[in-house]
């Protein structure tokens, strides 16, 4: 029992503190930027899944066409995926020969999406964005300058939280910011090193001739499936932190939540399509496949193997070391629970932290109980 509890508390230590600091050890010794260039400009078809997106897709059309991007090699694509609503039709009235609407016949999700309009859509690049993120003037060019380099087959920018970044937040404003910029540092270590494993999935390009099309019940896992099969053709996928989307905050943590919990079992879905990436003959990839995301996906499991070990221990042995640790883990989960009541932003990342975590084992057993459909719907908004 003493060597599960300990076995299980390196696993979240090296998932969540360990495996940074090596890797930004690692990536000095060995890392290698891409070789950009500011003068490559590859024409660029901006995707966009869609669902009853009636409130945003006019203010998502403006913000690509306002980009400093060359504007004949700009098309944007609009798989709209049934909508109900005036999407389609707001779209269509744009008035510009550069955007495209198609619809396909039965709802399909956004892995159907993806797989039927990447195929035809006429550029070298592809850029998959939401309809709800708003793009930076020059975040299209920062991501496309790194396709100069032929060994590159897929860059990610970054998504940050709007509100946080209106009022001038930096790293650590919220605890939603300070996650975002913390996988950012490893994203963009990772992709020195050789590639980094997974990409903001509301912004991310790829070339096109390199998509391997999504199974049709893909859940929530495009990001990690996409960069992984663009690693699998011995390419390398870049992260540029400077190529910046922005995002509302969610309303409410309940919709964050269940954002989470599909998001988890999308996870647990791709675990078992990337079974290949455990071999260690992978080099960079495998290393940092392993310590980036399946220690972070199978956390919950070990948190809690550690927390009724640690108390099993404490309760059987009596040992001062065990009895202590257990006393500071349920102190720990009590600061977490009442994060409203103790003004310390130390209770509000252990509250995160803990949702983040819970959210990923809900996503766990959804994922047990079999997937069945890649359909989703629209995320409550501000204003909703």
């Amino acid at each position: 029992m003493a060597a599960l509890f300990w076995l299980s508390l390196f696993e979240v230590a090296y998932s969540y503190v360990l495996y940074p600091w090596l890797l930004r050890i690692l990536a000095g010794w060995f890392g290698r930027a891409s070789r950009s260039s500011d003068d490559y400009f590859p024409s660029v078809a901006v995707v966009i899944p869609a669902h009853n997106e009636e409130k945003v897709i006019a203010g998502k059309l403006r913000n690509i066409f306002a980009s400093d991007y060359p504007p004949d090699k700009l098309t944007v694509w609009i798989g709209s995926d049934l909508s109900t609503d005036r999407t389609e039709e707001i779209a269509r009235q744009f008035s510009d020969a550069r955007v495209k609407v198609w619809r396909p016949p039965e709802r399909c999700g956004k892995s159907g999406i993806l797989n039927r309009l990447i195929p035809i859509a006429e550029a070298e690049i592809v850029l998959l964005t939401d309809a709800d993120i708003m793009l930076d003037a020059g975040s299209i060019r920062m991501l496309t300058r790194h396709f100069a380099d032929p060994e590159v087959g897929g860059v990610g920018g970054i998504t940050l939280q709007r509100s946080a970044a209106a009022a001038g937040g930096g790293p650590g404003a919220n605890e939603e910011t300070f996650y975002r910029d913390y996988e950012a540092a490893q994203k963009t270590l990772e992709s020195r090193l050789h590639s980094t494993i997974s990409a903001f999935g509301s912004f991310y390009a790829i070339r096109r001739r390199l998509f391997v099309p999504l199974p049709r019940n893909t859940y929530s896992n495009d990001d990690v499936m996409t960069p992984m099969n663009i690693i699998r053709q011995g390419y390398r996928m870049y992260f540029e932190p400077a190529a910046l989307s922005y995002e509302e905050i969610v309303p409410a943590m309940t919709i964050e939540f269940k954002r989470r919990v599909r998001i988890g079992a999308g996870n647990y879905q791709a675990f078992f399509r990337l079974l290949d990436f455990l071999n260690p003959l992978r080099g960079w990839p495998f290393f940092c496949y392993v310590s980036h995301k399946v220690t972070r996906w199978f956390s919950p499991m070990f948190i809690v193997l550690a927390g009724f070990s640690c108390i099993a221990l404490s309760c059987l042995s009596g040992s001062p070391v065990y009895c202590t640790l257990s006393v500071l883990g349920i102190a720990a989960v009590l600061a977490g629970l009442l994060h409203k009541a103790i003004p310390f932003r130390a209770a509000r990342r252990l509250y995160y932290f803990m949702a983040m975590n819970v959210a990923l084992l809900c996503g766990f057993f959804r994922f047990l109980g079999g997937i069945r459909s890649a359909t989703w719907s629209r995320t409550m908004r501000p204003g909703d």
